[in-house]
């Protein structure tokens, strides 16, 4: 079977409100980015922080993008 490879380089401002962090290793939490963006930068043993929170999904912040720009696309076919 052919597999369609794409390659992408870029950047997005991503509307805090349309994108969603989840919460590293503890089940499924999830919070927005406006959410996120109102947390210390680390956590410690009492609060979470930025750094405890991983970006759900990068195509949601490049699709619902306020700015943006692709540096770089390629596609490749793979036998």
């Amino acid at each position: 079977m052919k597999k369609i490879i794409v390659s992408v380089a870029g950047w997005c401002e991503a509307d805090p409100e349309k994108v969603r962090f989840q919460l590293i290793g503890s089940g499924k939490a999830y919070i927005t980015g406006t959410e996120w963006l109102e947390l210390p930068e680390s956590g410690d043993e009492n609060n979470l922080g930025r750094d405890d929170y991983i970006l759900e999904c990068a195509g949601t912040a490049f699709a619902t993008a306020l700015d943006g720009e692709y540096n770089h696309v390629d596609i490749e076919v793979e036998e």
